[in-house]
């Protein structure tokens, strides 16, 4: 087996995917999410379907096989939002089968290098959105905060926000890839659920008065003679102003 594959982007059909590679050391050129526009001369596209039980299995063989270290890069790159990210598991993967844990110390093996690098930007981007969330109390109650991150991280900042605000229904939108993280308080149990939101949600009476006391606060906080917009900018990126309460009016 050698050439193109597809699957229907799911984690599931990448996870049936992989076994199928694997086990034919397959010579793959490129794994996209769907068919290219124009097919190559010499390569064909091959579909994979996705078989939920294959993919379990292999996720449990992964979780048995892999090092600590090497599950915790795979999770995150398999959240990652870029062009080539299943190929490179893939070639980690394929690597990892030769070596075993030996890869965990191969950090600048040309398979091995670009996923950590991946998976740093991941665990980063995760990180620093823990401070640029910000809720607002929508009508009936729910906590509603939009996000637009580079990178799919809503399972890995999940935990935080359920530990932190337990006792509050609350909803965190990836307006970007079109999925959010619903948290339901009674349970204390949150679900990563697929979501559009076509129109701005109606905010709570009081929500606007706390909103203009949070902008006021940051305003006068600020000391206009030391004003560093370069440094501001390295804290606080543009795109993540949008959905922050103190860059919007």
């Amino acid at each position: 087996m050698s050439g193109c594959y597809c699957y229907d982007g799911t984690l599931a059909g990448l996870l049936t995917l992989y076994p199928h590679l694997l086990a034919e050391r397959a010579a793959v050129e490129r794994i996209s999410a769907a068919p290219p526009d124009q097919q190559s001369l010499f390569n064909s596209e091959i579909c994979i379907a996705t078989d939920q039980a294959v993919a379990e299995v292999f996720w449990q063989h992964l979780t048995r096989r892999l090092s600590p270290h090497s599950l915790k890069l795979l999770r995150r790159c398999l959240l990652a939002d870029h062009p080539q990210q299943e190929l490179l598991i893939y070639h980690y993967l394929l690597l990892e089968a030769e070596q075993g844990r030996r890869v965990d110390g191969m950090l600048a093996h040309p398979q091995v290098a670009p996923v950590w690098k991946l998976a740093q930007q991941v665990a980063r981007e995760a990180h620093r959105y823990l401070g640029f969330v910000r809720f607002q109390q929508i009508q009936g109650g729910l906590y509603y905060a939009a996000i637009r991150p580079d990178h799919r991280i809503l399972l890995l900042i999940g935990t935080h926000f359920a530990e932190r605000f337990s006792d509050q229904q609350w909803l965190i939108h990836d307006q970007r890839h079109g999925e959010g993280i619903l948290y339901d308080a009674e349970k204390q149990e949150w679900l990563l659920l697929p979501m559009e939101v076509t129109a701005q949600p109606d905010l709570a009476p009081e929500e606007a008065q706390f909103q203009e006391l949070w902008r006021s606060y940051f305003s006068t906080l600020a000391i206009p003679e030391r004003t560093n917009l370069r440094l501001q900018q390295g804290k606080v990126p543009l795109k993540t102003r949008s959905c922050l309460t103190e860059f919007t009016v």
